[in-house]
Formats: C-alpha cells, structure tokens, sequence
C-alpha cells in the first residue's frame, strides 16, 4: 500500500458484510501533564461494558499500519428499526493515533469507520481492519473507542505501537488454517497457524523455545525495580522460511521467532495449554494460591498426592463453610481468568505484576494513564485513604505490553491486610 485508502477494506467471515465508512479527524488529546482526564478504570473491568472487541497492530508497510479489529455478534444489539426491516447492528469504531515522545503526545491521525452488520451474513465473528499513519522509526499509542450504536454502549481501549524497527512484534501476524487473523498471541497446542512478516524476503526462521517455567512477581514491598528474564532458551531451532508454511508446537511454553540473529526482536508466541486462560487443572488451580498462602502452607498443598482435594480443603478451610468457600473460589479465579485475558505477554497474565495485584485487590476503582505509565487506585472507607500502584511501560524482547510495577516499601501494611483478609475467609475490596 503506497498511500492510504480511505474505503475500508475487510476481511470478510461467512459471507458478505454492509458496511459505510464515515472519516472524522480530531484535534483533542486525552492526556493533561498529568495522565488522562478521566477514570479509566472500567478497561479492565468486564462488567463495564457488554461489548468486548478484541485489536491487533500490523505494520503494513513504513508509512501506515492496520488496526485489526474483531467484533462478537453474540455481543451486538440487533433491531428491524431500519429501512430494510431486517435484523441489522450499527458499530463504530473511533482510532486515535499519538505519536509519543518522552512523556509527550502527538495527535497524528484520527478516524472512525462505522458498520452495519447484517445478522443474517455475519458468522461467529466480524473482523475489519483500519489503516492509520504511523512512520517507521517511531511510537505510538492508540486510544480506540468501539460503540454498540443501538444499545448506546461504548468499550475503551488503549494499545501501545512499536514502530521503532522491522523486527519488533507487530511487523508480524499470525493467522489460522482459514487465513484469519489471531488476535493476541496465545496459540493453544498443537494447532496449526501461519506466520507472515511485513517483509517476504526471508528464507530462514530462527526459533527458541522456553519451557514454561517463568517466576513469581517479587512482592508490593520489595526493593528495587528490576525484572527477572529467562537466561537463555531450552532449544533453538532454524527452519528453511516460506510464506505458505504452517507451525505447530505441542510444548508448553513460549517461541521466539525471528529472521535476523543480530537482533533480539522477534515475535513471542505462547502456548500455556488447551484451556488458557481458563485454569481447570488441580496444578493449575493450586498456582495462584502463591499469593495468599505463607509459602510452608504453598508448598504443603503442592506436596499433596490429591491436589484436588487439597484446593478444596484449602477453600473450606478459610471460607468455614460450604457456601462461602463457593463463593470465594468462583471471585478468586475469576480475577485470575481475566488476569490473563487482559496482562498475559510473554507469561500467563497471572504472573504479571498488574495480575498480582488484580488478583488480591480486584480490578482497580480507579486508573490514569500516561504514555509510559497506568496507576491504579483503591480505596479504603474513602478518597482520603486511597492505595496507588503504579505500573511503569517497560517493553522487552519478549512482548510490547509489559509494565512493571513501582514497589516501595509503602505498600507492606494494605498488602499484608489484603492477604490476611483472604486468609480470614473475606474477600478484598470486594465492590
């Protein structure tokens, strides 16, 4: 694409698609000096919102990339109102493109394409894609606004462009047997699915594996900053690169893919089970319980032959009853399951250092955003008794949404009244 197209061009899913396009351009920023105007804690709380679209980035060539976007229908209001009479939903998706520099935003590009989705045509899912300015050698940050029309429902979203060179992430995409695109980079085993790079000259693939062994987050309360990284990969593999090859890996664990060794960027594809981001297992159910168990009572229930029957003791016993330690574990995993739906990057979301903290606070009550930093915040009986965490952008070789939480040793008291309040069979700033 040597200039932009300002028709939409789409991806079309079990038959065809109405759709109109209106382009409007903005000339507003959503951040002050200080972060954004507004809460932004409902893009990590499900409820929020009954329309949950899901994004990916790829830069289609040095001047512009695509915003992929993939509605749920299942999550649509369809009505007959209309001139047709025929079950139809009005969606618009609204892009704002800013170009980040140091602590600053630039407002680069700005559009909204409007669809109207026949349910009559539309499958399982809609998938459209957006193109917008963004200049190699550069970083953005995009503020989308997707609206159910109808139900007058709206979902918010911000998504961190790395433009900077050919080999970081979003050069790549990933796509199934069909030719659709993924849209995170989670592929479950043994699941064929093809990988293609802005750039087609390449003829050998390097590929190291890692076994699925990441860390722990070090404690609220811990000193210093610094995160822990694999070492090195388990295995390295080169395989001879086409287009038109498809992958399957049946190990657990994460792949770094790239094309040049002189570079540590690449494209990390994870695999962490059928079932992600469910967790169905004992073993895997068991994991999470790091963070409210003292590590003797931990390693105790890890020792145990029947690890079910250990999660359930567990529950019963902090909950004193049947009905609690139910509701316990349905809240408890829960923040777990959307842990990974919205952290995971080169680990399960869990392990992240928002998924910590999601996990035994809850989705925060509130949040700003920066460029380069989220805060969320809780509150204890009142604004005048608020606990802050924030998270810095500290993007890695293995993934672009990685941030990484300021500890301080401010945080030791709510953290240990968090796990204690768990530990007493109540659950923590529970809304």
């Amino acid at each position: 694409m040597n200039k932009l197209n300002k028709n939409i061009s789409l991806i079309l899913i079990n038959g065809s698609i109405v759709v109109s396009a209106l382009i409007i351009w903005a000339c507003s920023s959503p951040y002050t000096v200080s972060g954004t105007r507004w809460n932004l804690a409902a893009i990590y709380n499900p409820a929020s919102s009954k329309i949950h679209p899901a994004f990916r980035v790829y830069h289609h060539n040095d001047n512009y990339s695509l915003l992929l976007v993939k509605l749920f229908p299942s999550e649509l209001l369809f009505s007959q109102a209309n001139e047709k009479g025929i079950y139809m939903s009005k969606v618009s998706v609204e892009l704002q493109a800013f170009e980040i520099k140091d602590d600053e935003t630039i407002l680069v590009d700005s559009t909204t394409y409007k669809y109207e989705i026949l349910q009559k045509n539309v499958g399982r899912r809609f998938i459209s894609q957006i193109p917008f300015k963004a200049e190699m050698g550069k970083r953005y940050q995009l503020r989308i606004v997707t609206r159910d029309i109808l139900r007058k429902d709206f979902n918010l979203r911000f998504i961190e462009v790395d433009k900077l060179t050919e080999f970081s992430p979003q050069n790549f995409l990933l796509s199934n047997h069909k030719g659709t695109p993924y849209f995170n980079n989670v592929v479950p085993p043994e699941v064929p699915y093809k990988l293609q790079h802005r750039n087609s000259g390449y003829d050998s693939l390097y590929i190291d594996y890692y076994r699925n062994q990441s860390p722990l987050p070090k404690p609220t309360f811990a000193t210093g900053t610094e995160e822990r990284f694999y070492s090195k990969s388990d295995s390295t593999y080169i395989l001879e690169f086409s287009p038109d090859m498809f992958l399957s890996f049946s190990y657990e664990g994460m792949y770094r893919f790239r094309f040049d060794t002189n570079s540590e960027q690449g494209l990390v594809v994870t695999n962490f089970g059928k079932d992600f981001p469910k967790v169905k297992t004992p073993e895997e159910l068991i994991e999470p319980l790091a963070y409210i168990t003292t590590t003797a009572n931990y390693q105790n229930i890890k020792a145990e032959e029947n690890k079910k029957l250990a999660v359930d003791d567990f529950w019963l016993e902090i909950g004193g009853s049947t009905g609690r330690a139910r509701e316990m574990i349905r809240i408890y995993y829960n923040r777990v399951y959307y842990a990974n739906y919205y952290f995971t990057v080169n680990k399960p979301g869990w392990k992240t250092d928002r998924g910590m903290i999601y996990i035994v606070y809850g989705p925060p009550q509130n949040m700003k955003k920066s460029p380069n930093s989220e805060t969320w915040i809780y509150y204890l009986g009142g604004a005048s008794s608020a606990i802050n965490f924030t998270f810095n952008y500290q993007p890695n070789i293995y993934g672009l949404e990685n941030f990484v939480l300021q500890r301080s040793d401010s945080h030791d008291w709510h953290w240990r009244e968090a796990v204690d309040s768990w530990r007493s069979g109540e659950i923590f700033l529970l809304d």
